[in-house]
């Protein structure tokens, strides 16, 4: 009997859907193709329903498929729905003037002069004398390569990435995949290579460079100084774990840069916790009351315009460094393809890519200042 029932359904079925095929044959002005039509409506019925085969992805949307079926549903969703997990924006950037370069290499001289000044006599006694010497910020050069076969999407719940078009270019997942793409490349910059960043190993043809090997990093920049014998190194000892030691470790820290070079001093940089350390023990040893001042006094040192900033940047570490506005550098070689890409199909993959050079540097190292920690 149960079978009986289930064959007596799916005549049924199948007669809705033949007469529905027919109907919209002779709804459509094409009479003469009502009986294709339904035939075509019918046979629908025997494609077999259910997962299609997810091994075929190269997009990640394994989860999305696990939850929602490897089929379509048009249920009013749209990129509004997609929420793009946090990425880090560049924030140490910014503190590093940018200048706009059609060279590798960004190079200054700095001159040094001896004494001049003396005391009259009527004899010509000149005395004095300058130095040069040449400076260079390098630039590295960074790429983004990337593939995609947008198709993988169509049969899931992101199916409305999907588009009409042959050319997968102009897909709506294209435009969304690029536009993040680059908001993504912010985020390697700032939590990978800006700070941390060593391009001293070997790139091995064909292989990716691992993470924060693509640049000449802050870090690795200031240690070299210390190995070369020019940085401002201060002997401070390790970094305190109290907001109250922290104010006072830093305070000692400015104080023994010497008073010419720490006129020109803007920020004190470190990691966001240190920041927040500081912050809370300026607080309490200056008995301020955190709603009523303004974040930009809290985190000022007493007597100097010198404020102390946390960088994302140098999340983990507890170098504390700091040098003039004027003596830190940004440089930029084909600045427009940071924000472009060229998009190429290949049979329904498509590929897209572009490349520039970025590099951020001091111009004289003696005007580096750092404590004594991780100095390898």
């Amino acid at each position: 009997m149960k079978h009986l029932i289930l064959s007596f359904k799916t005549v049924a079925w199948l007669a809705m859907s033949f007469l529905f095929g027919a109907f919209c044959a002779t709804a459509a002005g094409a009479p003469g193709l009502a009986t294709e039509t339904g035939l075509v409506f019918a046979a629908f019925n025997f494609i077999p329903q259910g997962n299609l085969n997810a091994s075929l992805f190269t997009i990640t949307a394994a989860d999305v498929i696990a939850e929602w079926g490897a089929y379509y549903r048009a249920e009013g969703q749209g990129v509004k729905d997609i929420m793009t997990r946090l990425m880090q924006r560049s924030v140490t950037a910014s503190y590093f003037p940018t200048r706009i370069t059609d060279k590798t290499v960004m190079e200054k001289v700095s001159a040094e002069f001896t004494r001049v000044l003396q005391r009259f006599q009527k004899a010509f006694t000149p005395i004095g004398g300058v130095t040069f010497e040449p400076l260079k910020i390098p630039l590295g050069k960074l790429k983004i390569d990337l593939q995609e076969t947008p198709d993988d999407l169509e049969e899931s719940w992101l199916g409305f990435l999907g588009d009409n078009s042959l050319d997968r270019r102009e897909w709506p997942y294209t435009k969304w995949w690029l536009m993040n793409a680059l908001i993504q490349a912010d985020k390697d910059l700032e939590l990978t290579e800006i700070y941390f960043g060593d391009n001293s190993p070997a790139i091995v043809p064909g292989t990716a460079t691992a993470a924060g090997k693509s640049i000449l990093g802050i870090k690795k920049q200031i240690n070299a100084l210390n190995t070369a014998g020019k940085l401002e190194l201060i002997a401070l000892g390790a970094v305190p774990a109290t907001g109250l030691l922290m104010v006072d470790y830093v305070e000692t820290m400015i104080k023994e840069i010497p008073r010419l070079l720490r006129n020109e001093l803007d920020f004190v940089f470190m990691q966001e916790d240190l920041h927040d350390l500081f912050r809370d023990g300026m607080e309490e040893k200056h008995n301020t009351n955190y709603a009523k001042i303004d974040e930009s006094k809290i985190t000022k040192l007493k007597n100097d315009n010198i404020r102390v900033v946390g960088l994302p940047s140098m999340v983990g570490s507890n170098k504390i460094w700091t040098t003039p506005s004027w003596n830190r550098q940004g440089g930029l070689k084909k600045p427009k393809n940071q924000q472009i890409f060229e998009v190429e199909k290949v049979d329904r993959t498509v590929k897209a890519y572009t490349d520039y050079y970025k590099g951020y540097g001091f111009w004289i190292g003696e005007y580096v200042c750092s404590n004594d920690v991780e100095l390898v």
